[in-house]
């Protein structure tokens, strides 16, 4: 790896680095064809510091699967079951959490209330994006694998190009999430609670990340 490969391809030589670039704030799923050394200078980073840091981290012992050796269709199912049931578990819980904290603590911390309603326009950008790649493309993409289907990649460009652009606004609202959240520090006088909230976030934020990253730079570029 150099310092002047792209963002993604850290990521997809060691899932491990996705965690890296979340705490700097660097874009590695929609962003992630800017090289290294482009996006730290984007950041005000030092590229070198970066990227040794980036070099010195082992692979993930289990928690995350290398997903580079999978075949399109066995990268849908594998989001599926990994992503989307996250996000669907996820929801409602970070909803009625963030619900609590608010009501507790937005007299003294007002981001809180505009964090929730950021929140809540993520989870209504991705709960439909969900379903359509389970009812749409992901069955598309799983029938251009059998090749008695006689169809041709180029049927999956619209869906792909739908999806992509969802990705987008999902990546702007997590920002605005970060953003908000002064980069998920909990304040002094936050409870349990309120800790919990931010700890739930920063980790919907990683997983969103990697979940976006694995379609945008592994999985439709195989099948369009």
């Amino acid at each position: 790896m150099k310092m002047t490969d792209p963002v993604k391809s850290f990521v997809q030589n060691n899932s491990g680095c996705a965690a890296v670039f979340g705490e700097l704030n660097i874009d590695f799923c929609c962003g992630g064809d800017a090289s290294l050394q482009t996006a730290c200078d984007e950041k005000g980073l030092k590229t070198d510091e970066v990227y040794q840091r980036l070099m010195a981290l082992k692979p993930p012992a289990n928690d995350e699967k290398d997903v580079s050796g999978l075949t399109p269709a066995e990268l849908t199912s594998h989001i599926e079951s990994t992503h989307h049931v996250y996000l669907k578990e996820a929801f409602p819980r970070l909803t009625a959490l963030m619900e609590k904290v608010c009501h507790a603590h937005s007299s003294r911390h007002s981001e809180l209330k505009q964090l929730k309603v950021v929140f809540e326009d993520l989870c209504s950008d991705l709960e439909p994006h969900l379903l359509k790649e389970e009812r749409v493309l992901f069955p598309l993409i799983r029938k251009l694998a059998d090749d008695s289907s006689g169809m041709e990649k180029g049927v999956a460009a619209g869906p792909i190009r739908v999806m992509r652009d969802e990705h987008e606004g999902a990546g702007e609202l997590l920002k605005e999430m970060r953003e908000l959240a002064n980069g998920y520090v909990v304040p002094e006088d936050g409870c349990q609670s309120f800790e919990l909230l931010y700890k739930e976030l920063r980790k919907l934020e990683q997983d969103t990340h990697l979940h976006i990253h694995k379609e945008n730079n592994i999985l439709f570029p195989a099948v369009h």
